[in-house]
């Protein structure tokens, strides 16, 4: 989870596979670019499990990191209540980008 243009940390997320592409289908439906819309549903689509931010441009990864800090944990709540797990889990990739985010641009 180490987005473009910052520094490194060592930041790994391992959910369920099933896990992740709920997310990535929870970001496609709900970031503004279109572009980065149908490349996320054809990851989907595509039925992998595994995602990098650095698969994407600064910007693109900027605006997952967006959708998963402000309406992740929401979502989640909405479709999985009572879900321990996966709340939990789901509160650990929004601890995690908000690390990220907060990490120094590299120089």
């Amino acid at each position: 989870m180490n987005p473009p243009g910052k520094v490194p940390l060592d930041l790994a997320w391992m959910p369920s596979g099933a896990h992740v592409q709920w997310v990535v289908e929870v970001a496609a439906d709900r970031v503004e670019d279109p572009g980065l819309a149908a490349r996320l549903r054809e990851f989907v689509a595509g039925d992998y499990a595994f995602i990098a931010l650095d698969m994407f441009s600064a910007a693109q990864a900027a605006e997952i990191m967006r959708v998963i800090r402000e309406s992740l944990m929401t979502a989640a709540e909405a479709r999985f209540p009572g879900n321990e797990l996966v709340l939990s889990r789901t509160a650990e990739l929004v601890a995690m980008v908000e690390r990220a985010e907060a990490a120094p641009d590299v120089s």
